[in-house]
């Protein structure tokens, strides 16, 4: 069986292989990447430069036009808008004029290039979802389970994983004595392989930078609160993740984790 290292490694050999560059003119460079929204469209940013070594990475507002082609309005709403602020801080990336941004330099252009396209998948994750399925942000209710149940869990943290690059936890919650420390990632679109491997790519970058022992978790969005039915979610994600040592949590079981989650 394959094991998550070689899994990570092909992953990142096939973002290298699938993601093009091209020049639109003497300052601008647009970049196609190997993910796609819901629509099936390749994720594109470009890359402005600046002058004096300076440059900016944006989407040029493509994450909050195929949202609000979904029916999610980021602009029209304050709620979604703060959200959308706080979630995209924890990449050290901005918002203005409907763009996701970072303003940044030439020598810091991967790992800038690596948090906008995090963040871009995940805010793409985490609304998508919101006015037609679940009525609501998948993100604010599993932080609201972990509060009504007095989990004690920290929001957005990041770890610089072993090829350099960051890669942030919606949730952890922190470990005492021989008890782990616990990292939570989080997939709205339960049936979406890319986010699932990206999630794994996170994790295997992560394993090796972490001094104490860690067990990693992904609360799943199987439910779908306006139609009270749950979604079947794809055996093989779920079979990606658990081969991996990252337990699955299907949202609408989560109740049987309160007491494993809470110690």
């Amino acid at each position: 069986m394959i094991d998550g290292k070689a899994l990570s490694d092909q992953y990142y050999k096939w973002i290298q292989e699938n993601t093009s560059f091209k020049d639109i003119n003497s300052k601008i460079t647009r970049i196609d990447e190997p993910f796609l929204d819901n629509d099936s469209d390749e994720i594109t940013m470009y890359v402005v430069q600046k002058g004096n070594g300076k440059i900016t990475l944006t989407d040029d507002g493509w994450t909050t036009d195929n949202l609000e082609g979904k029916g999610v309005s980021i602009s029209r709403s304050a709620k979604r808008k703060k959200i959308l602020d706080q979630q995209i801080k924890a990449y050290g990336v901005s918002y203005g004029d409907d763009e996701l941004y970072i303003n940044t330099t030439i020598d810091k252009f991967p790992e800038s290039k690596h948090r906008l396209l995090q963040a871009i998948l995940f805010v793409n994750d985490m609304f998508i979802l919101a006015s037609t399925s679940v009525g609501g942000i998948f993100f604010e209710d599993v932080s609201a389970f972990f509060s009504s149940h007095n989990i004690r869990a920290n929001k957005n943290m990041a770890y610089i994983g072993a090829s350099g690059l960051t890669h942030k936890y919606e949730f952890s919650i922190p470990g005492i004595n021989k008890i782990p420390m616990k990292l939570v990632k989080t997939l709205s679109a339960p049936n979406n392989p890319m986010f699932a491997k990206s999630i794994l790519a996170d994790v295997e970058q992560t394993k090796p930078v972490l001094e104490d022992p860690s067990d990693f978790y992904v609360f799943i969005n199987d439910y779908n609160q306006k139609k009270d039915t749950i979604r079947k979610v794809n055996p093989d994600i779920i079979n990606l993740f658990e081969n991996n040592g990252i337990r699955p949590v299907l949202y609408s079981n989560r109740e049987n984790y309160v007491e494993e989650l809470g110690r």
